[in-house]
């Protein structure tokens, strides 16, 4: 087993631990997975990557940050972890100005955009009229953050769309963990407190940093085909 599968084994044992640790409510485990999970993904970006790029570990320790933010709410407040959230998600706008290449699409293409675009945006609007009252002050930090991710995730599919390769899969996958992991966390702090939110958000978070770093380490190849040019 190379250095690379054995990172990949190790970053899933210690989210499965991570989630035990919550739901078997044994502090522990969460003390010691949560740091240790973040520290294998940052070495398994610098294991894999055939060039460690500054850009790409500023963004990963922001959500580090953020993330071990959280585990010390009773300390730090959730708005300044929206407001650390909110710096990772600006400096991801770089890797969709990056990722841009002129748009192309068919009648297939256009249709799965609109039905998909269609189906975030009522989430979207419903999560936030949910979530506005109760944010109080936080209101407009809590739309901002939204809208961020809003942005992030459907120009993620439009360029996954067009492109159509695994280094654009990678990140429309990082942002749509990104986006539920997110929704759930207002949802979960505004308006319906629940232990499987965070269950699903624990899961959420580092499947999304993983599809990050996948994106970062992947070289860029169109593999669009036009088989459905006819559709």
């Amino acid at each position: 087993m190379n250095g690379g599968k054995l990172l990949k084994f190790l970053i899933s044992f210690l989210i499965v631990l991570q989630v035990l640790g919550f739901v078997l409510r044994i502090p522990i485990l969460n003390t010691c997975s949560e740091p240790s999970l973040f520290v294998s993904i940052a070495f398994y970006y610098i294991w894999s990557s055939k060039k460690v790029k500054a850009l790409h570990i500023i963004v990963l320790c922001v959500f580090f940050v953020s993330e071990l933010m959280s585990s010390i709410s009773d300390v730090i407040s959730v708005k300044h972890e929206m407001v650390i959230r909110i710096i990772g998600y600006i400096l991801l706008l770089y890797f969709l100005y990056y990722n841009h290449k002129s748009f192309k699409y068919n009648r297939r293409d256009v249709f799965t955009l609109v039905m998909g675009s269609s189906l975030y945006t009522v989430i979207f609007f419903i999560t936030y009229s949910v979530i506005r009252e109760p944010m109080g002050d936080l209101n407009l930090i809590g739309f901002f953050h939204l809208l961020l991710l809003y942005v992030l995730l459907i120009v993620g599919a439009m360029h996954y769309i067009n492109i159509r390769s695994e280094k654009s899969l990678w990140f429309f996958l990082a942002m749509l963990n990104f986006a539920f992991s997110d929704f759930i966390l207002l949802i979960d702090e505004f308006y319906l407190e629940s232990d499987e939110l965070k269950v699903i958000r624990l899961i959420c978070v580092p499947l999304a940093l993983i599809f990050l770093v996948n994106y970062m380490i992947t070289k860029y190849m169109y593999l669009k085909s036009e088989e459905f040019e006819g559709f």
